[in-house]
């Protein structure tokens, strides 16, 4: 049987980048470039963000960094080609509301940010559209080999659960009545 005729499978690191590509990336503020490799077991993917605030946002609540097994995956956000450090962690639980919509107001998949306290805790509810994010993965468990994500389990992957010591819960707007 000749190479061309094996079946081959998505590494699950390509899944996280299409991940990050088609849920933060559904933003025309925002531009996911290429995965790049960084050498045998580090990766490398890149956010261009045009707008330096949203820019910084974006790098406070988004993951830096997953791993793979032995595979390292970095995100790296930039704005105009110069990497964007995160901000410093917000104080109190309006300016982490503000930081959110900041970095996520002009997604196509976000709708709001809400906060419940219950208890003791304070939970932080950043609120998708009930939308599925779709693309080819090799998922042999689908027929046309894409992985299907809802919006908002999509991004529970790439955004950081917890600023703070407040948890976030990314989730799905209400089903209209």
């Amino acid at each position: 049987m000749s190479k061309d005729n094996l079946i081959g499978l998505s590494p699950p690191w390509y899944t996280f980048f299409n991940m990050v590509k088609y849920s933060i990336g559904n933003d025309q503020c925002v531009n996911v470039l290429d995965m790049q490799e960084i050498s045998e077991q580090s990766f490398l993917i890149p956010i261009d963000v045009d707008c330096c605030d949203k820019a910084r946002a974006l790098a406070t609540i988004v993951v830096s960094y997953k791993k793979f097994g032995n595979i390292n995956v970095y995100v790296e956000v930039l704005h105009h080609g110069n990497v964007v450090q995160p901000g410093a962690a917000p104080k109190g639980l309006e300016s982490l509301v503000k930081l959110y919509q900041q970095a996520l107001e002009t997604n196509r998949c976000f709708q709001c940010v809400e906060f419940r306290k219950i208890f003791d805790s304070v939970l932080l509810f950043p609120v998708f559209e009930r939308t599925v994010i779709q693309f080819f993965n090799d998922d042999l468990s689908d027929l046309y080999n894409n992985f299907n994500g809802i919006a908002a389990n999509v991004f529970a992957e790439v955004l950081r659960l917890s600023v703070n010591d407040i948890h976030i819960y990314p989730s799905t707007a209400a089903r209209k009545k």
